[in-house]
């Protein structure tokens, strides 16, 4: 029972205790008081009677004369005249049968008792009788109902106004209650906010608790993603670049070729500086890690989409790796003009830098063994053209007939009219082996098959459609719950987190399904966290009040900058394949991994590691603390 009904029922309690209390001593204490005063009244009326007969000539006729007139003058109910030994003189009664003006429940439980009033009558020194008179008491009886009756309403509205003030000053008191119930729930549900403190003793010193503790736990946050962020560092980035080092670029590339929701459409790009052993001869090594820091920035200028990165894979060697409609002509003559324009800020004559420069589309299928060889290849031949260079070499993309974007819009359209959405289906096992829930990603049919994510979302992102897609994923999937009994987890696009019409359909769709809500995950790019975060935080609130886990994916490259964390209220994190790939192997992303599955456990979130390839890796991840594993060696 809630405190606010037992507080209802306290108040109703005391209520019913003090008014009927109330109403009954006021009630006895008025038939008391109308018997006290009859039975003055009797005595009055008797002596009085009494006083005139004794003075009078104690003829039988003329006594019973005086008593006759006297009791037709008043309201009584007996008068009689009694000789010494009790027999009665003369006596007159009151007969006739009146109309019942109050209930018989009430004359039976509170009837009027009232003593007779009782006065002698001399005759000279002699006692000639005794008097006994005794009021009606029909008048009073009227009149103790009629006040009872006006008790009773009284106390009734009396009962009703202070059920109203109750009412209003209970919700003043715990309006603070709410508060700090609301704040309760979301700490137990790891979403550590604060609350302004109320005025209330007893609640201000539970809300400083409170605060306290989401203070601390935002404190710990905050310092271990400060540790994190080192060991981020220190295990990925090159020590005078900032670029991803090469071990995590190439790992970032297995993630890109692997990953099924990547775009096809992707460019590599290789620059080399040539004669660097010359160039710190003749210019000093300070300034020749000038002119890399230099380099190091362009590259950074040339990134236009957070899913786009870039690194230092030796020496003298950079690679940048970027998606889009781009061609590979277009975004080298773009790089090469970035290079120039920050190697003329550092340098007299930039062409005494040599910066060849090679481009490739990634072909669909092929390693990352074939895509570099094919790199080198081109960067030698680059070489021999001088220091600027430029080799491309363009491979058939994907959709090669489709590349118009008209086109695109026509088969996306269609498809979604025609054949809907397809899921595919993978296994997230516990460490145990148990299954956590089933992968999700969205097909679509397109040239006459099922096509993987990767093969339209790039062009779904710039068509602007990619919240009615995530829509239909959404309404697959709880039809599919609902006729397999299975928990799915299904991938919600950033241009879908920003829809605010997409976000109200879900919504609307959830409500009427509460059963199938409880079995369905959703997950967002990591990304949102960073730049959606408003959007994030209001959407996951709603989410998790209709039963459903929400969850980042591709979780590990921007975690560092998220903000916050603790007040998202995340159930899940899935690790991205680039941080975990070849963690049996590989001992520099330990510490980062274990890190961050330390923050993440430390707010109640399940740690999932994506891409994983083998038990070896995966048995290595478990040592690791990561609760969960999917990928093509997860069955």
């Amino acid at each position: 029972m809630s405190l606010i009904k037992q507080l209802w029922i306290g108040i109703c309690l005391i209520l019913m205790l003090a008014l009927g209390g109330s109403f009954f001593i006021s009630t006895l204490a008025a038939r008391q008081y109308l018997e006290q005063q009859l039975h003055l009244k009797n005595i009055d009326n008797a002596t009085s009677l009494a006083l005139s007969m004794t003075q009078m000539e104690k003829d039988p006729v003329t006594l019973e004369l005086l008593l006759a007139a006297q009791f037709d003058s008043g309201h009584y109910q007996r008068i009689r005249l009694l000789d010494p030994q009790g027999e009665v003189i003369a006596e007159r009664q009151y007969h006739s049968r009146d109309e019942k003006r109050i209930p018989e429940w009430f004359d039976r439980f509170l009837s009027i008792d009232t003593q007779p009033g009782i006065a002698q009558i001399q005759d000279g020194w002699q006692q000639y009788g005794s008097l006994e008179v005794l009021s009606h008491s029909r008048y009073a009886k009227e009149e103790l109902w009629a006040s009872t009756k006006r008790l009773l309403q009284w106390l009734l509205l009396a009962a009703l106004l202070s059920g109203l003030v109750g009412t209003i000053i209970l919700k003043m008191i715990t309006r603070p209650l709410g508060h700090v119930v609301r704040q309760a729930e979301s700490i137990g549900q790891r979403h550590f906010v604060t609350s302004k403190e109320p005025r209330t003793r007893e609640f201000r010193k539970l809300v400083r608790a409170m605060n306290t503790l989401s203070a601390s736990v935002k404190s710990m946050l905050e310092k271990e993603t400060q540790k994190l962020e080192k060991l981020r560092t220190a295990s990925q980035q090159d020590d005078l670049t900032g670029l991803s080092n090469r071990e995590h670029f190439l790992n970032l590339l297995d993630s890109v070729i692997t990953r099924e929701d990547s775009e096809q459409e992707v460019a590599v790009y290789l620059v080399r500086v040539l004669n660097l052993v010359e160039l710190n001869q003749r210019f000093g090594r300070d300034k020749v890690d000038e002119l890399l820091l230099g380099i190091a920035h362009a590259l950074r200028s040339h990134l236009s989409r957070p899913e786009e990165f870039s690194g230092r894979l030796n020496g003298t060697d950079f690679a940048l790796v970027s998606f889009g409609e781009q061609t590979l002509n277009e975004g080298s003559q773009l790089l090469r003009e970035h290079l120039e324009q920050q190697l003329s800020s550092l340098v007299a004559d930039p062409l005494q830098i040599g910066l060849p420069m090679a481009a490739t589309d990634l072909q669909p299928g092929e390693s990352r063994g074939q895509l570099l060889s094919r790199l080198d290849g081109l960067l030698a031949r680059s070489e021999q053209r001088g220091n600027r260079g430029i080799m491309v070499h363009n491979v058939d993309r994907p959709g090669g007939a489709q590349r118009n974007l008209n086109d695109w819009r026509i088969s996306i359209t269609q498809s979604l009219a025609d054949s809907g959405v397809d899921l595919g289906c993978y296994a997230v096992r516990a460490g145990s082996g148990s299954l956590i829930h089933w992968e999700r990603p969205v097909r679509l049919f397109i040239d006459g098959i099922w096509q993987n994510a990767g093969f339209f979302v790039g062009w779904a992102r710039r068509l602007g459609v990619l919240a009615e897609i995530d829509w239909q994923v959404v309404r697959f999937a709880i039809n599919d719950i609902r006729e397999h009994e299975r928990d799915s987890a299904v991938n919600i696009s950033e241009s879908a987190l920003c829809d605010l019409e997409f976000r109200t359909r879900v919504l609307d769709l959830l409500k009427y399904h509460p059963v199938e809500a409880a079995r369905l995950w959703l997950e967002f790019p990591e990304t949102c966290a960073v730049r959606q975060m408003p959007q994030l935080k209001q959407f996951s609130t709603q989410l998790r009040e209709l039963g459903c886990k929400v969850g980042l994916e591709h979780v590990g490259l921007e975690f560092t900058q998220i903000r916050e964390l603790e007040g998202i209220g995340l159930d899940y994190l899935k690790i991205d394949s680039a941080i975990i790939r070849q963690a049996d192997k590989n001992t520099a992303n330990h510490s980062f991994i274990q890190s961050l599955c330390a923050i993440g456990h430390s707010l109640g979130i399940v740690m999932i590691a994506e891409g994983v390839l083998n038990e070896p890796e995966r048995q290595a991840l478990d040592a690791l603390n990561v609760d969960g594993y999917t990928g093509p060696g997860i069955e």
